[in-house]
C-alpha cells in the first residue's frame, strides 16, 4: 500500500533501519549524547536558542502542556478547522476561560481581525494559532499574525504539527513561545515523539500557573533539559529516527532543499489534480505546502474516492469534521518518490471516470 496520507506518513528507509538498534536506558551516556545532538539540531532547523523538548506524546500532549504551562485563566484560540477547534477544547477541558477568532472554513485567520481581537480581549494571556490545519489544508500567515501577537504583549502557542519540516518557521525571529510538531509527519518518522519549543517567556509564565500538572510541567522539563534527558522514558527509537532524518536533511543540502521537496511534490499533485477538473478547498494563496484538501463533485463522496484509491493500492486521506464527506485529501509529507506520485495520479484519473467526474 501507497502512503499519501497526512499522517501517520511512510517513514525514511534510513529512519527505519536507525530506530532498529538495540535499547539503552535513558540514563546513559549513549542516550544523553543522542539527545543533545537531536535537540542541538531541531534548535538551528528552526532558528532558536529557546529549550527544545522531546515528549513521550504526540504534538497533543505538547498542545495540553502549552496551555497548562501559559494559561492562568484566559486564552485566544485562532480557529480554522478540526484541529484549531482542538486546541480550544483542550483549554476548556483544562478550566481555562476561551476566546475564539472562527472565519469560514477555507478562509485564513486575517491579521487585522486578530489585532482589532486582542484590543478588545485585553485580559487574554496567550494565542494560540494552527499554522498549517491539516483537516482543510489551509496554511496561515504566521509571521504576520506573530507580528501582531507580540505587538499586544502576548504569549504565542504555534501548532506546527503538519508545517514542520515541510516549510520554514523562524521561532525566535516571529517570537513564537511555544512551537510543537510529531515525529508522524514531516519528518517522516513513527509516531509517538512531541516535539516543540519553549521560549525563556513561556518557561517564567510556567513558574506563576495554577495546576502546571506532571508529565507536561515546563519547569520539570527545564531542569532534565539541562542533563540531557527527560523526566521520564524517552522513546528513543524515535529519537533515533528524528536525529537521523534530520542528518539526511543536513546532507540534501539543508531545510531549504527538504522544503523545496515538499513544494514539488504539493505542485505535482495540485496541477494535475486541477487538469482532471477538480478544485483545492481552501482560499487560493493559503494552500498548505505539505497536504491538498480537494473539493469532490456533488455526486461523489469523498469517502468513495478514498475506499476505490484503497482498493487500488493506495492511501489517501479521508475528508475530515465538517468536510468528511465533500472532500478528500492528499499528503505529500513523508517517504514519497516522485514516480509513485505519477502513479497515484492515474490511478486517481481512473478512479474519476469511473466514478462518472
Amino acid at each position: 500500500m501507497k502512503l499519501f496520507t497526512v499522517g501517520p506518513v511512510a517513514c525514511y528507509p534510513e529512519v527505519l533501519e536507525v530506530m532498529k538498534q538495540q535499547m539503552y536506558s535513558h540514563r546513559s551516556i549513549e542516550y544523553k549524547r543522542l539527545h543533545r545532538e537531536t535537540v542541538e539540531f531541531l534548535q538551528s532547523f528552526l532558528e532558536t536558542e529557546a529549550h527544545i523538548y522531546l515528549f513521550s506524546s504526540t504534538g497533543t500532549g505538547f498542545m495540553e502542556g502549552a496551555v497548562r504551562n501559559c494559561v492562568n485563566k484566559k486564552i485566544l484560540c485562532c480557529i480554522n478547522g478540526s484541529f484549531g477547534k482542538r486546541f480550544a477544547e483542550v483549554a476548556v477541558l483544562n478550566g481555562k476561560i476561551v476566546e475564539t477568532i472562527e472565519p469560514p472554513l477555507g478562509e485564513p485567520i486575517s491579521p487585522d481581525v486578530l489585532d482589532e481581537k486582542l484590543s478588545k480581549c485585553p485580559d487574554v494571556e496567550a494565542v494560540s494559532i494552527t499554522h498549517n490545519e491539516t483537516s482543510t489544508g489551509l496554511i496561515n500567515p504566521l509571521s504576520k499574525l506573530a507580528d501582531v501577537v507580540k505587538k499586544h504583549g502576548k504569549l504565542l502557542l504555534v501548532d506546527a504539527v503538519s508545517s514542520m519540516g515541510g516549510t520554514d518557521i523562524k521561532v525566535d525571529k516571529w517570537g513564537i513561545d511555544v512551537c510543537f510538531s510529531s515525529s508522524q509527519k514531516c519528518f517522516g518518522v513513527p509516531p509517538g515523539l512531541g516535539i516543540g519549543s519553549v521560549s525563556k517567556e513561556a518557561l517564567k509564565k510556567s513558574e506563576t500557573v495554577q495546576n502546571p500538572g506532571w508529565y507536561f510541567n515546563f519547569k520539570i522539563w527545564e531542569k532534565y533539559h539541562k542533563r540531557n534527558s527527560t523526566p521520564m522514558t524517552s522513546t528513543i527509537p524515535q529519537i533515533a529516527g528524528l536525529n537521523q532524518i534530520l542528518k539526511t536533511i543536513d546532507e540534501l543540502g539543508g531545510k531549504e532543499k527538504f522544503f523545496e521537496v515538499h513544494r514539488k511534490r504539493n505542485r505535482i499533485i495540485r496541477n494535475e489534480i486541477q487538469k482532471q477538473g477538480l478544485s483545492i478547498f481552501p482560499k487560493k494563496g493559503y494552500e498548505s505546502p505539505t497536504l491538498s484538501c480537494i473539493n469532490t463533485p456533488n455526486n461523489v463522496d469523498g469517502i468513495t474516492i478514498y475506499e476505490k484509491m484503497r482498493e487500488k493500492g493506495f492511501e489517501l486521506a479521508k475528508g475530515y469534521g465538517n468536510l468528511k464527506n465533500t472532500t478528500f485529501r492528499i499528503g505529500n509529507m513523508g517517504y514519497i518518490e516522485f514516480q509513485d506520485i505519477t502513479a497515484m495520479l492515474e490511478v486517481l484519473n481512473e478512479v474519476r471516470q469511473d466514478c462518472g467526474w
